[in-house]
């Protein structure tokens, strides 16, 4: 019996899927925190893309980079190259999110929440 396996554009449209939704998520969730944003809800979700999109992009092009490249050449595919892009691809995301835009962002998002739970206790 051969197992289940998705297409790479199968597979890139259901992690666009999920990131879209996780997205969706984190800034509905936040909801009471917008109104402590310096943007507002606008600049909340500015920033909370901006997080997402340059912290998950060098993730997911060595990702699906290697799956492509396993898929034309599948003598490769239990070969320790994979197992290392998963650690680079970890390590890349990682570091992606000390780049000084992205972390200014965070810190943002975070000052946001943080005031408004401030503001809750008084």
């Amino acid at each position: 019996m051969q197992g289940f396996q998705l297409q790479t554009w199968q597979s890139f449209l259901l992690v666009f899927v999920f990131l879209a939704v996780a997205l969706g998520l984190r800034f509905w969730l936040v909801k009471a925190a917008w109104g402590f944003h310096p943007g507002g809800a606008r600049g909340y979700l500015q920033d909370l893309v901006l997080e997402t999109v340059i912290s998950y992009a060098p993730m997911l092009l060595i990702i699906f980079g290697v799956k492509i490249y396993i898929d034309v050449n599948p003598q490769y595919a239990q070969s320790p190259m994979v197992f290392a892009s998963i650690a680079i691809a970890i390590v890349s995301m990682m570091l992606a999110r000390r780049i000084p835009p992205v972390k200014a962002a965070s810190e943002r998002m975070m000052k946001a929440r943080n005031d408004r739970w401030e503001a809750l206790k008084q």
